[in-house]
């Protein structure tokens, strides 16, 4: 929870540190929106681009002109001119104003009007305004011309206008090779300014979350040097310059005097995303373990993408290239689902984060693209479907990589552990001795403690294997590794020493206490049947240290000289070291 918390806190705080840079006026009070007037429109698409804007304005005075009544803003991609009339009457009636009073305020006072186009990747768009059949103004605001050029330096197309006579008409023509998606909003420039404020802060909480995934996991591939966390990274960095460029910022904050690099970086970085998404789903999911079918194919599916990439630019058409890779971007999406149920049910664990969150990428992608292309009713909210649903998505993938870097952990752990067990018997192995028993050696010098060391051999060991077989040679082991962990007190470290042989360290113990502590060892041992067939007797050797004596391994050799003595005296015995000197 402090996590998410954390997380939440990081959004809030970039968005609204950035969220200037993207049009926020730090004193902009509460306002109305502007109006969405699609409705009010009067349409005409123009096969080729022949007409002029007097040629429409007489066409809508003959009334020929189709109304635009259901509020269609998408017409998808088409080769054709759309002309629009726009009354501005029905403008001022929509903002509660009587036509009496529209007249009053338009002999009175000029009405200031703002108008958008909430489309940043339209070709051409040209808006004259006519006032009495005479045309007053004409401004040009597509992609076809620099940012310099356009009436007002803003990321969306807009331009201001002040009506003085209640029968002006503003009319549009649109012309594009990409999606013709074409929202048209009014307002007065206050209206202007509260929707600009809100979009400044919708794109600074979307591109803040978004930096703030691809640097924590930038930093997650540095640390742990993981293929998928740099993968993940990349998927997300070619989202986060693809709707950078889509929604206009580019082209108003970065290459605001290149039309080339406007037009052309679109459908360049959707390759370059489509391609990402790919390579990150593959390796995301582990197909080489769960799908290695689809692995063993992974660079055919580049080499698609590819060729793809190269027909594109044989074509040399910009509605070819969007065109074809929104087709395969849907088809992509479907795939990364079916990928990831497949992955699923063969029991990958991550596919369980990866579902639900390629579902929220591929919902908002699906909304947008329906939107765009006039099947469902147009909003701002459908329009930006792609962008929150691919902060769902990026935030759950984000997730399900900090789920990964536990199990790695975790895995990690278990694998420093396991390579100090001996996986037999459970105890400690010589890989262990150091790490476990030089600190408590080396803090027992300066505090002037005693050490000691039992060196425990089972008797006659061979004759167990030879008798029984290796399956009653492991069990007995077992067994009696089980039994001198529960004989020693907790404080004491068990190793498997090698063989049949096993070594107890005892910290902070007298010889003569460790003495003690090994026969009663050795009397239990040997009164204990072992699968009820075999009876175990152990030889052990004692050795201890005096404060201040410099190295562990001296006393283990005197253990084992120990351990030798009692061998040659009979086996089934305890023998300490000063013993072994003494018979020397």
């Amino acid at each position: 929870m402090n996590g998410f918390l954390f997380f939440v806190s990081l959004i809030l705080i970039v968005s609204l540190s950035i969220g200037p840079a993207f049009g926020v006026s730090k004193n902009t009070a509460p306002a109305p929106t502007m109006l969405l007037v699609n409705k009010h429109l009067q349409i005409f698409e123009e096969d080729g681009s022949i007409l002029t804007a007097e040629d429409i304005v007489d066409k809508y005075q003959q009334n020929t002109l189709s109304a635009n009544g259901s509020g269609k803003v998408s017409w998808g991609f088409t080769d054709k001119t759309i002309w629009a009339v726009l009354p501005t009457e029905p403008y001022a009636y929509e903002l509660n104003i009587s036509n009496n009073e529209a007249e009053n305020a338009l002999d009175s006072a000029f009405i200031p009007l703002k108008i958008k186009i909430d489309n940043a990747w339209l070709d051409q768009i040209d808006v004259f305004f006519f006032e009495g059949g005479q045309r007053k103004r004409h401004i040009s605001l597509g992609d076809d011309n620099v940012h310099s050029s356009r009436a007002e330096n803003t990321r969306m197309p807009s331009t201001f206008y002040r009506v003085t006579t209640p029968e002006t008409l503003v009319v549009f023509r649109f012309a594009s090779e990409d999606p013709m998606t074409i929202p048209i909003y009014m307002g007065t420039p206050r209206d202007a300014q509260s929707q600009s404020t809100e979009n400044a802060y919708f794109y600074g909480a979307l591109y803040g979350s978004l930096i703030i995934l691809l640097v924590y996991n930038l930093v997650l591939y540095s640390y742990l040097k993981e293929r998928r966390y740099l993968l993940y990274s990349l998927y997300l960095l070619s989202f986060l310059v693809f709707n950078f460029t889509y929604t206009g910022h580019g082209f108003w904050l970065l290459w605001s005097e290149s039309v080339f690099l406007q037009q052309w970086l679109m459908p360049t970085l959707m390759f370059f995303y489509l391609f990402s998404a790919v390579r990150f789903t593959i390796e995301f999911l582990d197909t080489q373990l769960y799908l290695p079918k689809l692995y063993r194919f992974r660079k055919y599916i580049y080499g698609v993408l590819l060729m793809l990439a190269v027909i594109i630019i044989a074509v040399g058409s910009r509605s070819f290239a969007v065109m074809s890779q929104l087709v395969v971007l849907t088809t992509i999406a479907f795939w990364m689902l079916c990928i990831g149920i497949f992955a699923y049910r063969n029991g990958d664990a991550l596919a369980k984060f990866f579902l639900p969150a390629i579902l929220c990428g591929t919902g908002g992608a699906t909304v947008s693209s329906l939107a765009t292309w006039g099947l469902i009713p147009y909003s701002k909210w459908a329009f930006r479907g792609i962008e929150i649903g691919m902060v769902l998505e990026m935030s759950l993938l984000s997730i399900s990589l900090a789920f990964n870097y536990k199990q790695v952990q975790e895995a990690r752990k278990n694998a420093e552990r396991d390579a100090r067990l001996d996986p037999l018997t459970l105890l400690y192995n010589r890989r262990a001795f150091k790490d476990l028993v030089y600190p408590i050696w080396e803090l027992g010098k300066r505090s002037n403690k005693f050490m000691s060391v039992m060196l425990i051999d089972l008797d006659w060991f061979k004759k167990v294997n030879d008798n029984f077989g290796h399956d009653v040679g492991d069990k007995v082991l077992q067994k009696v590794a089980e039994e001198i962990k529960g004989q020693v007190r907790g404080s004491d470290i068990t190793f498997r020493w090698g063989g049949e042989e096993f070594l107890v360290f005892l910290p902070y113990t007298r010889t003569e206490y460790a003495k003690q502590i090994a026969e009663n060892l050795r009397v239990h041992l040997s009164m204990h049947d072992i699968n009820k067939l075999v009876r175990i007797t152990v030889s052990i050797g004692v050795a201890g240290s005096s404060p201040g004596d410099a190295d562990v391994m001296v006393l283990i050799k005197e253990a084992d000289q120990a351990l030798y003595l009692a061998k040659s005296r009979g086996r089934n015995r305890v023998v300490l070291w000063n013993e072994a000197e003494i018979e020397r």
